[in-house]
């Protein structure tokens, strides 16, 4: 029997984005789509985070498959990831070209 498709959420400053996932889909897949739908170009500051099943915060590796990542579930099955910058800058008005960068990283 093949696995299932699994149920994730992901949270943004401004949104919450709910997608059916294959099993095979690893984070990078997961990563690129959220930031395709946010219009995001400039990804190398961002990443997702979730809660493990010992509740740390761990970031997602984007090169490993979802579902090998340790991610607590709710009640629901739901995987919950969120959306976060993971380096800021020193300076945003030299590294930052997009100016919708900004926005994400507030």
């Amino acid at each position: 029997m093949a696995p299932k498709p699994f149920r994730v959420c992901v949270t943004t400053v401004n949104n919450e984005f709910n997608f059916i996932m294959d099993p095979k889909v690893t984070g990078k897949q997961l990563f690129d789509q959220v930031a395709r739908i946010i219009n995001l170009r400039e990804t190398w500051f961002f990443g997702l985070e979730y809660t493990d099943a010992k509740s740390f915060s761990c970031w997602l590796k984007l090169e490993k498959k979802i579902l090998s990542h340790n991610v607590q579930k709710d009640h629901a099955q739901v995987l919950h990831f969120r959306f976060l910058a993971r380096f800021y800058p020193e300076d945003v008005s030299e590294e930052l070209i997009e100016e919708i960068t900004q926005v994400w990283k507030a």
